[in-house]
């Protein structure tokens, strides 16, 4: 029988030579000198042994979800951050942009002071100045624009902690209406917009879905597991467990495409002839919620006329998707109303028809009776926090933005 040769490399020798004199360097300091001959190899000992652990907690600004979290520091350097478990947001975890926040603190080309143009523009050359000197200089430019253009010739645009009183707040002081959030124009504008003409209030952040009791969840155009927030993440994998279906139109095999029970690989710009086509069979046959419809909507009756034509025969010549699929879906959703719901979009401008569209969505979930219903969308509430005294605004913007 031939014996197996084994390489042990110096490294890895170091590696279990460490693993075995680390617990005892802190409570013998004559083993220090030790730490310190592996620290020129490379090989330092786990930072959980080198000194007392300090705990703070703080929220994430990784993302504008702002998740709670618990932070592990040694000696002022943060080494750790975990969920916070008692945080509704985080539950405990984070994602995968929350973890990489000790790395971004520490990145070597991060920003940690202001600074201004040294060279002509294009030469990248900046020098760094102290706040004082960054905020005077800004306030003269602004001032200078002012003058010769007037303040409207200023836009704002914020996004993420404190944005209002940037976008908000100092524009109106300005004097410019000129103010914008990129996470509204460029993300959720339609889809807010949309909410207050079809069902008249908006949804705001933290999508208002029972994920606790849904039986089927559809997603159209939304990457959960790729670009949705933390705790979404969390609740759509719960809801996957409990045995929820999911169906996903999108005509890229997502993540989330992989998990759903119906993947729907749509013709891109599509989508609302899907949406015509489920309203079409809901109708049809008779899988709506008629109670609700009745007594909580208006116009029914110029709806089903509208959509008799559009059925998925006529959808799956638009889409790409077969009729059998589009007429399979429809009927998961019937069947499982008023638990069955289409999950509002985050990122919702696409194609220039996307207000159009999200009323679709919302009306496809009126059908369903999803509005205030367990397993639909519950009508949230933001705490009351008295505004702050000023003067009347000269305009303000119903998406938020």
């Amino acid at each position: 029988m031939t014996r197996a040769k084994t390489k042990l490399t110096r490294r890895e020798f170091l590696k279990a030579s460490g693993a075995s004199i680390g617990g005892f360097v802190l409570a013998d300091p004559t083993l220090q000198s030790v730490g310190a001959e592996l620290g020129r190899w490379g090989e330092t000992i786990p930072w959980h042994r080198s000194n007392q652990i300090k705990t703070t907690y703080n929220y994430c600004d990784m993302c504008p979800w702002r998740c709670g979290i618990i932070v592990k520091n040694v000696n002022g350097r943060v080494y750790k951050i975990d969920g916070n478990p008692k945080d509704p947001k985080s539950r405990g975890m984070l994602c995968a942009r929350g973890q990489a926040g000790v790395s971004f603190n520490y990145d070597p080309d991060r920003l940690k002071q202001p600074q201004i143009r040294a060279g002509a523009r294009g030469e990248a050359k900046f020098k760094n100045v102290t706040w004082d000197d960054a905020l005077d200089y800004a306030a003269r430019q602004m001032l200078k624009i002012k003058e010769q253009y007037g303040p409207e010739s200023i836009a704002f645009f914020g996004h993420t902690s404190g944005d209002f009183w940037f976008t908000d707040y100092l524009s109106q002081a300005w004097g410019s209406p000129n103010s914008a959030k990129p996470s509204v124009t460029m993300c959720t504008a339609p889809r807010e917009e949309a909410a207050l003409i079809t069902f008249g209030r908006t949804l705001g952040n933290h999508e208002p879905v029972d994920w606790e009791q849904a039986r089927v969840l559809t997603l159209i155009g939304t990457h959960i597991g790729e670009d949705a927030r933390n705790t979404m993440m969390q609740d759509f994998a719960s809801a996957r467990v409990r045995g929820a279906q999911v169906i996903v139109v999108d005509p890229r095999f997502s993540s989330v495409a992989s998990k759903a029970d119906y993947w729907l690989p749509i013709k891109p710009g599509t989508d609302t002839a899907l949406l015509l086509a489920w309203m079409n069979v809901l109708i049809a046959e008779n899988l709506f919620d008629r109670a609700f419809v009745s007594k909580w909507t208006i116009g029914f009756e110029r709806l089903a006329e509208h959509v008799k034509a559009f059925t998925p025969e006529w959808a799956a010549r638009l889409t790409d998707l077969s009729a059998d699929s589009i007429r399979e879906t429809a009927r998961a959703l019937g069947r499982a109303h008023p638990q069955a719901l289409i999950v509002p979009g985050r990122h919702v401008v696409w194609y220039g028809n996307d207000t159009q569209r999200m009323r679709a969505v919302y009306i496809v979930n009126a059908l369903l009776g999803a509005y205030g219903r367990a397993g639909g969308m519950y009508f949230n509430k933001s705490p009351y926090l008295e505004e702050i005294s000023h003067p009347p605004f000269a305009v303000a913007s119903s998406a938020g933005g």
